[in-house]
C-alpha cells in the first residue's frame, strides 16, 4: 500500500495486485457485456457541457454493482479500513477513456448520479477507482491526476496499472487524463463513491 498526501494532507490510498487472476478476469468480461451510454460524466457542471465532454460509461444500479462482485472480491483488511460494503456504496460508474476525451477538473464529494436510496445531503466520506484492464502500458496515458484545490496544478499522479485501486479523500479535485492514440483499447475504470 502506498499513501500520498496532497499540499493540504489529504489521503490517496494505493493497493496493487489486489484481485485474484480470475476475479479480475470476471470483472473485466461484466464491464464488456455493461450497456453503455453517452454523456456518463462524474459532474454536472455546465461550464464544462461542451462538444467535447461527452464520453461514454455506465452507470450501474445497485443490482449490477452487486453482482459485479467488486465489493464482495475486495480484501477484508480494505473493506474494514475505509467501511466499504454494498450498503455503504452510493453510485458504481464505468469510466470508457479514449484518445478523443476531455475531461475536466472535478470533486466526488457532491452527490452527483447518486443512487435514490442514498438520496440527497449524505457525505461521502471515500471516492474508490478501480483500473480494469487486463493490460495498459505506460505510453498509453490515461493517469488520474490529482490537484491542489484551486484545480490549477498536480499534486500527485495515480498511474493507471491493471488491478490496482486508488481510494481517496472525495474533496480532493481530480481528472483523467485521455489515453494516448498509442493506446490499442478504451482504458476501463470503476468509480464508486462511499458515505459514512
Amino acid at each position: 500500500m502506498i499513501n500520498l498526501k496532497t499540499e493540504n494532507n489529504r489521503d490517496i490510498f494505493i493497493y496493487d495486485n489486489v484481485f485474484d487472476s480470475h476475479q479480475v478476469q470476471k470483472m473485466y468480461y461484466f464491464i464488456l457485456n455493461s450497456s453503455y451510454n453517452l454523456k456518463v460524466n462524474d459532474d454536472d457542471f455546465l461550464e464544462y457541457k461542451t462538444k467535447f465532454s461527452n464520453t461514454f460509461g455506465c452507470s450501474y444500479p445497485r443490482s449490477d454493482a452487486e453482482r459485479f462482485k467488486i465489493i464482495e472480491y475486495l480484501p477484508t483488511d480494505i473493506k474494514k479500513k475505509f467501511n466499504i460494503s454494498l450498503d455503504t456504496c452510493g453510485r458504481c460508474l464505468v469510466n470508457t477513456i479514449t484518445p478523443l476525451d476531455t475531461h475536466y477538473p472535478h470533486d466526488d464529494a457532491g452527490s452527483g448520479l447518486m443512487w435514490k436510496e442514498h438520496g440527497h445531503g449524505l457525505e461521502v466520506k471515500w471516492s474508490f477507482l478501480y483500473y480494469a484492464n487486463l493490460k495498459w502500458d505506460l505510453e498509453w496515458g490515461a493517469d488520474t491526476l490529482f490537484l491542489t484545490d484551486d484545480r490549477t496544478r498536480i499534486s500527485q499522479i495515480a498511474q493507471c496499472i491493471p488491478n490496482r485501486i486508488v481510494i481517496f479523500d472525495p474533496k480532493i479535485p481530480h481528472l483523467i487524463r485521455p489515453a494516448t492514440m498509442a493506446a490499442t483499447h478504451y482504458r476501463w475504470s470503476i468509480n464508486m463513491v462511499f458515505t459514512d
